[in-house]
């Protein structure tokens, strides 16, 4: 091969490997921003829902209707406001999950169907929005919010410096 060869060859290369290069460094970027905004906005909604004790009011609840005679429970209900866009990063991010690693994915995915499922219930057409006189509606409600709770520390446990 003649120098001139060996010189427009790297004059070839080279650039593709800096443009490889340029790709894989967005794209690591890419990932840890996802993944940090998604475990980021799983602590956000854990504390919100801790801060407003969410689970000690259904679990309160659950107790006092127990407390009443079955024959004579009065509906009872839990209603809360809970925005469209209470979880618009993991919704802007579904097609990404496959950044985290598969634990964590599991572990969002997870919390977000906990999650889901306790906000059906508190929001207009759910069963604890509509009012029940079942104490095992408001216990039942509360469990599911624990395991959402449960996989929001394990997330946290492995990415954040200080969990309570």
């Amino acid at each position: 091969m003649e120098t001139g060869e060996i010189i427009s060859t790297a004059g070839l290369v080279l650039p593709a490997m800096i443009a490889a290069c340029g790709w894989l460094w967005q794209r690591w970027q890419e990932r840890a921003s996802v993944r940090v905004a998604i475990i980021a906005e799983v602590m956000a909604l854990r504390q919100i829902a801790e801060q407003r004790n969410y689970q000690t009011d259904l679990f309160e609840m659950a107790n006092a209707l127990r407390a009443i005679p079955e024959g004579q429970r009065p509906p009872a209900s839990l209603q809360v406001r809970v925005p469209e866009h209470y979880c618009r990063v993991y919704l802007a991010n579904l097609g990404k999950l496959g950044y985290l690693p598969p634990d964590d994915a599991q572990l969002v995915v997870s919390f977000y169907q906990y999650i889901d499922s306790v906000v059906q219930d508190v929001t207009a057409g759910g069963l604890l929005y509509e009012g029940t006189s079942d104490p095992e509606a408001f216990a039942e409600a509360a469990n599911v919010l624990q395991f959402a709770m449960d996989a929001a520390q394990k997330l946290a446990a492995k990415h954040c410096r200080a969990v309570r």
